[in-house]
């Protein structure tokens, strides 16, 4: 199989070769690039509606959160996770599965960029939101940015060097399926105290989140190479922050309306940003 053939068929799975304005399969199965600049690879059966993802608010509002730089110390955490696996490397393909509207990819790409210019390496921004991914073609252009499911993923066996998954929910088999043998998983999970004030709100009780990744808990497709724990704070001194942080969690979808309109009423809120970034490389056993 040609190297530089990343991305698989949704229909028939066979190599498919991305150009400038399609992607197309040895098999006749072509897929037009928007004019926008996406790839549209969800086909209708994988669709549990007819606008799966997260909503076009919730996209919004993560942009909005994101691009007011709260989440810059978690970014920074993940770019050094990449680096490091990617060290001494002069060509990869690193994929976000789950990239939403594209922040972390595109900062993770504008850092390598930077520190490696001499490298060639190619990114892929996956999610199953279309307007999500419309809204990553505005980062980078050169990222391909893709509509597809997540859990069987739009790429040929063993073709990624790093795939990345920033709190989204991923399919550990299909993972596994799709990193090299000496390539890595990079996720991010929540800390203990992330969102602490933002819970409390919600709950009348908080239970601290679990003090380790639980997200790849009982697989043995990889093995936990190490975590690092980003812990810092930060104050929302408007409603606008806070109804937008509100939105881009999965809270915003499992609490009363009554719930809802107190978090929105509130100006400030002083919080905690809690995470975990853990590298896991493909365990020996699974291959």
């Amino acid at each position: 199989m040609n190297a530089d053939v990343i991305l698989k068929c949704p229909v028939c799975d066979g190599p498919l070769a991305l150009g400038a304005k399609n992607a197309a399969c040895e098999r006749g199965h072509a897929f037009d690039v928007a004019r926008s600049g996406y790839l549209n690879l969800l086909l209708p059966n994988q669709r549990h509606s007819p606008d799966p993802g997260d909503s076009p608010h919730m996209m919004r509002s993560r942009r909005a959160f994101l691009q007011a730089g709260f989440y810059e110390p978690a970014a920074h955490g993940v770019n050094a996770a990449v680096a490091e696996v990617l060290a001494g490397r002069e060509r990869a393909a690193i994929a976000d599965i789950g990239c939403g509207e594209g922040f972390f990819l595109a900062k993770l790409k504008a850092f390598l960029d930077a520190e490696t210019p001499a490298s060639v390496y190619r990114y892929f921004g996956v999610d199953i939101s279309r307007t999500g991914v419309r809204m990553a073609t505005t980062y980078d252009r050169k990222i391909a940015w893709i509509v597809a499911s997540l859990h069987n993923s739009p790429f040929v066996a063993q073709s990624l060097d790093v795939a990345i998954s920033m709190f989204s929910p991923i399919a550990p088999s299909d993972v596994r399926r799709i990193v090299r043998p000496d390539g890595a998983l990079v996720i991010v999970t929540p800390g203990p105290d992330h969102l602490d004030a933002l819970r409390a709100v919600i709950y009348p009780s908080v239970v601290p989140h679990s003090s380790m990744p639980t997200l790849m808990a009982g697989d043995t497709g990889f093995d936990l190479s190490r975590s690092t724990r980003v812990r810092y704070p930060i104050s929302l001194t408007s409603a606008s922050d806070i109804t937008h942080l509100l939105a881009m969690t999965p809270y915003y979808w499992n609490i009363s309306l009554e719930t809802k309109a107190r978090v929105e009423a509130l100006t400030e809120l002083d919080l905690t940003v809690d995470v975990h970034v853990t590298v896991f490389r493909p365990s020996a056993r699974s291959l």
